[in-house]
């Protein structure tokens, strides 16, 4: 076994970059776990200090001050264009409504917009915005309807009051929240790419040293008996490397995530990752010739695929360009299955089909990218 002996030492040289990335790995599960923890409490509307200036004293009017006083804080201003922009510049308000003579005629049956002035760029002069629009359409809706005006002003005021109850499906278990487990599921593609394709991709380099290559051509050991060694130091590394990330959600969630019933498909498709991350050490390591651009190389792949897939941007946030593209690469298909683990605790037979399908394509991808480089170590040890 001396060049399995030999595969673990180099290993063990390249421990430390392992270590950086689990470290890495354990720094974004921790930062997810908060960011998700802290996203749990109720939401709440922003009440702002605005100013109604009146000047047509109408129903509407009123109707427009008393709708949105039920959201903020109105403020007494006077009708000064120099106080307004100093109240507004100091932030002590930061919304003016200023409403003309015939509001009704100029607004709600015409195309005149309402004059206002606000803190520029501010998300909270937008929030305003929709809330204005939403109570003229109303109105505009119930006067259009039948209703006289004071009605529908006092409609649309009396039912903006009231709540709706919002409770979600349960489809996971979870109460329909993602569970912190698949945050962590999520980024771990980034982590078995980069340790796995730095790691081995040196010990190929080292390998393929000619004083290296030469000593194993005249060793007692036969070539099969070496290249067997080689497919066992790769599974000797990747194992230890996924028994590793895979432990960790046992440490950090515990009963939450042995207790969840997709357990055996996240530790499926994670190990079916695993096997595409062998496969591009692999090829990586058979194309660089030097040590010094593996980091580069590995960078490019592990980032981009991380980027383009899914890894770090949820797929339902990239183009749909990207997500095209993306589906010729294999982290994709983990990821489509790591959304449905996380979002179904029981998959329907059609969930299944495409669990399956993303499981078979990633082994296919790992197939076929071992194939490839294989290929290309033939022809350069025939060359």
């Amino acid at each position: 076994m001396t060049v399995y002996r030999g595969f673990l030492a180099i290993t063990r040289r390249n421990i430390h970059m392992m270590i950086l990335y689990l470290i890495i790995f354990l720094s974004i599960a921790v930062s997810v776990q908060k960011a998700a923890g802290g996203n749990k409490s109720e939401f709440e509307q922003v009440s702002l200090n605005i100013a109604v200036i009146d000047q047509d004293g109408g129903e509407l009017a009123r109707g427009l001050a008393d709708y949105l006083s039920q959201y903020h804080t109105l403020v007494d201003l006077p009708d000064d264009p120099s106080i307004i922009q100093d109240r507004i510049f100091y932030r002590e308000v930061y919304y003016v409504v200023t409403i003309p003579e015939d509001f009704e005629k100029r607004c709600l049956h015409g195309d005149e917009m309402l004059p206002i002035t606000k803190v520029p760029g501010s998300s909270s002069g937008f929030y305003v915005d929709q809330q204005i629009n939403t109570f003229m359409n109303d109105v505009r809706i119930m006067e259009s309807s039948g209703f006289p005006l004071s009605d529908a002003v006092d409609s649309v005021i009396m039912h903006s009051a009231s709540k709706a109850e919002v409770t979600l499906i349960d489809k996971n278990g979870f109460g329909g929240d993602q569970p912190l487990h698949a945050f962590m599921f999520q980024y771990m593609p980034y982590i078995l790419l980069s340790i796995l394709c730095y790691s081995m991709s040196y010990i190929m380099i080292a390998f393929r040293n000619q004083d290296v290559k030469r000593r194993m051509l005249c060793s007692a050991v036969p070539a099969r008996s070496q290249n067997l060694q080689i497919v066992l130091g790769y599974a000797t590394v990747g194992l230890f490397v996924y028994g590793i990330c895979t432990l960790i959600p046992f440490l950090m969630y515990g009963k939450t995530f042995i207790n969840d019933p997709n357990l055996f498909y996240y530790l499926l498709n994670s190990f079916l990752m695993t096997l595409v991350a062998l496969s591009l050490s692999f090829l990586i390591g058979t194309l660089v010739n030097s040590e010094d651009v593996v980091s580069a190389v590995v960078n490019v792949v592990s980032l981009g695929m991380s980027f383009l897939c899914g890894v770090f941007v949820d797929l339902e946030i990239l183009g749909k360009g990207v997500r095209t593209f993306a589906k010729f690469l294999p982290a994709y298909w983990y990821e489509i299955a790591n959304n449905l683990l996380a979002n179904n605790s029981s998959p329907s037979p059609a969930q299944q089909i495409s669990l399956y399908t993303c499981y078979g394509l990633q082994l296919l991808f790992a197939a076929a990218i071992l194939g490839v480089a294989l290929v290309i170590s033939r022809i350069r040890q025939t060359a």
